[in-house]
């Protein structure tokens, strides 16, 4: 089987963060008075089903599990106090270093990021349109966006009142910009191609005068493609922080230009005044997000490569001696290059259909999630990008039960 993954040198020089100073901190005696986590089986209090997801980050399924080290910063940030903005700046200082942006922010979201990014741009830190948003009078509210780079979230970008202009080419472009042209708007990576490439995109916003915003939300893993994203020459750009990082899952980013960024967080919480005021970041996620991305550009494409195929291989091997069945590793062509594993058999051997085995899968005890069928072009397909080690041999181990005994009675479900 051949790979075609390029395997990145880890990031060098990353220095983990660390608040010093007790005076912010707490005392001996206050840290052994806080009480240990409780024993507490909250999920089966409230009647919830936790479940084992090997579909992968996806919004709806929680996104992806934090690492050890974020539960570790965001419980040390719980317990201490610090003033927002002198936190939100110091993240943001060490976030900017860390990417090689100018300046930085964490967002409540990358959704927020695109509302915050898209006020800024249009009203360039003038107070009374600020406040007047989303009223748009006398204030730019135009946003020209690729007519192949529409998508679910581009509604984001008009909750502060803007205007989406559609084009095609360069030459759309140009015609379309003027005095009301708030931003150019850039999406990667899109499911329909681009009409003008993101290099072109960015001159034409330079040659233009305009601000050019990209959504780079889903270009993790790896983390380094941010750093590739950063120097590509946005003049912002976001990312999602609690999929593809692994960091908290309602956080995410925003980097690009100082005067830009620093207009996007006059926009934001705790301002009483803002179109963002209700898009609050804790303390905790503050703290979380930026050990997540610190931890992330540690782990090198090459380690989470050998993680993801090990998780696939222990499920393969309790599956392989089973007549008609056929399993692949494979990577996904696109900007993250992601791995899976496809499973199918012959149905002559094994009477079961695609969507009575995903039901089976769900309905079992444990229950498991795979890739949604719309997501992976009608085939049975696993991520193990929130799988957690031990959770494969569980998997492969229903897998296998499911294959064996097909004259399972399930619902088809009917969202797949």
């Amino acid at each position: 089987m051949t790979f075609r993954r390029t395997i990145l040198k880890s990031i060098a020089g990353v220095v983990p963060f660390t608040l010093l100073g007790s005076a912010t901190g707490c005392s001996q005696q206050e840290s052994q008075s806080i009480p240990a986590p409780s024993n507490r089986d909250y999920f089966k209090e409230l009647g919830v089903t936790p479940f084992i997801n090997a579909a992968g980050a996806y919004s709806a399924y929680g996104g992806a599990r934090m690492r050890p080290e974020v539960i570790d910063a965001m419980r040390y940030a719980a317990i201490r106090k610090v003033k927002m903005a002198d936190l939100h700046t110091a993240v943001g200082k060490k976030i900017a270093k860390l990417t090689g942006s100018e300046a930085a922010m964490v967002t409540s979201g990358a959704t927020a990021s695109l509302v915050l990014g898209t006020a800024a741009c249009m009203t360039l830190g003038d107070e009374h349109k600020m406040q007047q948003l989303p009223d748009t009078t006398h204030t730019k509210n135009e946003i020209v966006i690729q007519k192949k780079h529409r998508y679910t979230y581009d509604r984001a970008l008009t909750v502060a009142g803007g205007k989406l202009i559609e084009v095609e080419s360069e030459q759309d472009v140009r015609n379309s910009v003027n005095e009301r042209t708030a931003m150019m708007f850039f999406l990667k990576p899109t499911q329909q191609g681009d009409n003008i490439a993101a290099q072109n995109y960015i001159s034409l916003a330079k040659e233009l005068g305009v601000p050019c915003l990209c959504d780079a939300a889903t270009t993790t893993p790896p983390a380094t493609n941010i750093l590739k994203g950063v120097k590509e020459g946005f003049d912002l750009i976001c990312y999602s922080g609690g999929k593809g990082l692994r960091g908290p899952y309602s956080a995410g980013l925003l980097l690009g230009k100082s005067d830009l960024i620093r207009y996007a967080r006059r926009h934001s919480a705790p301002n009483h005044l803002s179109i963002g005021r209700g898009m609050k970041v804790s303390s905790e996620e503050y703290l979380g997000m930026l050990i997540a991305l610190e931890a992330s550009l540690n782990v090198s494409e090459a380690q989470d490569y050998l993680y993801k195929q090990q998780r696939f291989e222990n499920i393969i091997a309790q599956i392989s001696d089973i007549p008609g069945v056929i399993t692949r590793i494979f990577e996904s062509e696109s900007i993250t290059n992601e791995l899976y594993l496809d499973i199918d058999w012959d149905t002559n051997l094994i009477q079961l259909s695609r969507e009575e085995f995903i039901a089976a899968l769900r309905n079992h005890s444990p229950s498991v999630e795979i890739r949604l069928l719309q997501f992976s072009g009608g085939r049975i397909q696993l991520s193990a990008t929130v799988m957690a080690e031990g959770q494969d041999a569980i998997v492969g181990r229903i897998i296998r039960e499911v294959l064996l005994n097909p004259s399972y009675q399930v619902n088809v479900v009917q969202d797949q």
